[in-house]
C-alpha cells in the first residue's frame, strides 16, 4: 500500500468529483432549467451544496502527502515555474469558488444567479484539472507522459458530475426529467467508452520503454483492475443503459451505482500511481 499514494489518490478524484458535478449542475441550469422543479430543488440543493466538501476533503487529504504539512505554502512561492506550485493555487481558487457556490445553493435555492458563479467554478475547476495532470507529465515518468493522464482526469470528472445528478434527479418522473436522465445516460455511456479507449491506449503501449511495460503489465494483472472494470466501467454502463432505455432508474439502484463507481474511479486512480511508483522512489 506504500506506493498507493492515498492521500494524492482522494485529492485528484474528490477534486475532480466536485469539479464535475459543478459542472453538470451548471449544464443543467444554462440548458435545462425546466429540469430542476418545486419536487426535485431539495434533492438539486443537497447536489450543490456537496460540492464544497468534496473539494475540502480533497484539499484536506493532499496536505497529508506532503513530509511538511504547515509548509505547504511555499509551494505558492514557484508559480512561475512549478507546475505543481499551480496546481495549488488553482485548487485553491476552486475551494473559494466552491464556497461561494455551495453557499448560494444553501441560501438561496431558488435564485438563478449563481449559475455564473458554477460557470465561473467550471471553467477554472477544468484549467485545474488539466494543470493538475500536467504535473505528471515527466520525460522522466514515461508511462505518464502522455495525454491519456489527461483524459483519464478529465473522464474521472465526467462520469462522477454525471451520475451524481443522475442521482439527484432519481426521483423525478415527469418529461423534462425523464429526458434528462437519458440524456445523462448518453453522457455516462460516452465517459465510460472513452475510459475503455484510454486503457487500451495506455496498453498499446507496452514495449515502448521498460518502465511502460512494467506499469502495463502491473496495471491488468492487479485484482484492483477487476474492481476497477466491474465498478468503474460495468456498472456504469448497465445505469447508463437503464436511463437511455426509459429514462427510469430508483433511487436506491443510482446511489448504489455512484458509490461503486466513486470506488471504481478510487482502484483506478490508485492504479496511476503505483503501476508507477512501484518502480521508483517518489519525485
Amino acid at each position: 500500500m506504500s506506493t498507493w499514494e492515498l492521500p494524492l489518490v482522494i485529492f485528484t478524484v474528490f477534486g475532480q468529483w466536485a469539479i464535475g458535478l459543478a459542472i453538470m449542475l451548471t449544464l443543467v441550469e444554462y440548458f435545462s432549467p425546466a429540469t430542476i422543479t418545486e419536487a426535485n430543488l431539495k434533492q438539486f440543493r443537497m447536489g450543490g451544496m456537496a460540492v464544497l466538501p468534496l473539494v475540502a476533503v480533497g484539499l484536506l487529504f493532499s496536505i497529508f502527502h506532503l513530509g511538511r504539512p504547515f509548509a505547504a505554502y511555499r509551494a505558492l512561492f514557484n508559480l512561475g515555474q512549478s507546475m505543481l506550485s499551480l496546481e495549488i493555487a488553482f485548487f485553491l481558487v476552486v475551494g473559494v469558488l466552491a464556497l461561494i457556490y455551495s453557499y448560494m445553493w444553501w441560501k438561496t435555492p431558488d435564485k438563478s444567479s449563481r449559475k455564473i458563479v458554477g460557470a465561473a467554478l467550471s471553467i477554472v475547476g477544468l484549467a485545474a484539472i488539466v494543470i493538475s495532470s500536467k504535473v505528471y507529465a515527466l520525460p522522466a515518468r514515461l508511462a505518464w507522459d502522455s495525454l491519456q493522464t489527461t483524459a483519464a482526469f478529465i473522464l474521472t470528472a465526467v462520469l462522477l458530475g454525471a451520475v451524481s445528478v443522475a442521482l439527484l434527479l432519481g426521483k423525478s418522473e415527469d418529461e423534462t426529467s425523464l429526458k434528462a436522465k437519458k440524456v445523462f445516460g448518453w453522457v455516462i455511456l460516452g465517459a465510460v467508452i472513452a475510459t475503455v479507449v484510454v486503457l487500451a491506449l495506455f496498453a498499446q503501449t507496452y514495449g515502448a520503454s521498460a518502465e511502460q511495460s512494467a506499469a502495463v503489465a502491473a496495471t491488468f494483472a492487479s485484482a484492483i483492475f477487476v474492481v476497477r472494470l466491474v465498478l468503474g466501467i460495468l456498472i456504469p454502463v448497465a445505469l447508463a443503459g437503464l436511463f437511455v432505455a426509459n429514462g427510469k432508474s430508483s433511487s436506491t439502484i443510482i446511489s448504489v451505482a455512484l458509490f461503486s463507481v466513486v470506488i471504481g474511479e478510487l482502484s483506478g486512480r490508485i492504479l496511476f500511481y503505483s503501476s508507477v511508483m512501484s518502480q521508483y522512489p517518489w519525485f
